[in-house]
C-alpha cells in the first residue's frame, strides 16, 4: 500500500520534516531565563546575617560587612532581549535584559537607573543555576547589594 492515512508516504514524510524544523525553529527563539534577584542592605550594624542569605555567606562575608539584611526578593521570567524592571530601595530602578547564552553562560545587561541618571550600565555572564553579586549604591546605613541568579 503507498498511502498512509491518505497521503503517499513521500509527502507524509515531507510533512513530518516541515513540522520538525518549524518546532526547532521555534524552541530556539524561544529561551526563556528565569531570574532571581535578592536586594541585600550591608552594613556595619549589630543585625546580624539574615538566615535566608545562607547560601551567599561565605561570598557576602568578603565584602567586610558585619550584617547582611535580605530586603527584596523579585523573580523575573525574561525571554532573549526582553527587559525587566524592578525597584531597588532609594528611588532607583534596576533593569536586566537577557541577550543570549555563550560558552554556558547566560549573557545578561544590569543597569541601574536613579532618575534620568543611568548609575550602573554593565553586562555579566551567569552560569545556570549560578550567582553574581554586584555591589550597589549606599542606602541607609549601608550600601545595597543584588545577588542575581539565573535558571536556564
Amino acid at each position: 500500500m503507498d498511502t498512509l492515512f491518505g497521503l503517499k508516504k513521500t509527502a507524509f514524510l515531507a510533512m513530518v520534516w516541515v513540522l520538525c524544523l518549524v518546532a526547532m525553529g521555534r524552541s530556539a527563539g524561544a529561551e526563556v531565563f528565569n531570574t532571581e534577584v535578592r536586594v541585600i542592605l550591608a552594613s556595619n550594624s549589630d543585625q546580624g546575617y539574615d538566615p535566608r542569605l545562607l547560601d551567599l555567606k561565605k561570598d557576602l562575608l568578603s565584602l567586610n560587612y558585619m550584617s547582611f539584611q535580605l530586603i527584596d526578593q523579585t523573580g523575573l521570567s525574561l525571554n532573549r532581549g526582553q527587559s525587566g524592571k524592578m525597584p531597588i530601595p532609594g528611588g532607583r530602578t534596576m533593569e536586566l535584559t537577557p541577550t543570549g547564552v555563550e560558552q554556558g553562560k547566560i549573557v545578561m545587561q544590569v543597569s541601574i537607573n536613579e532618575g534620568g541618571s543611568s548609575l550602573l550600565k554593565t553586562q555579566i555572564r551567569i552560569a545556570n543555576h549560578g550567582t553574581v553579586i554586584i555591589g550597589g549604591p549606599p542606602y541607609q546605613s549601608g550600601f545595597i547589594v543584588l545577588a542575581i541568579t539565573a535558571h536556564f
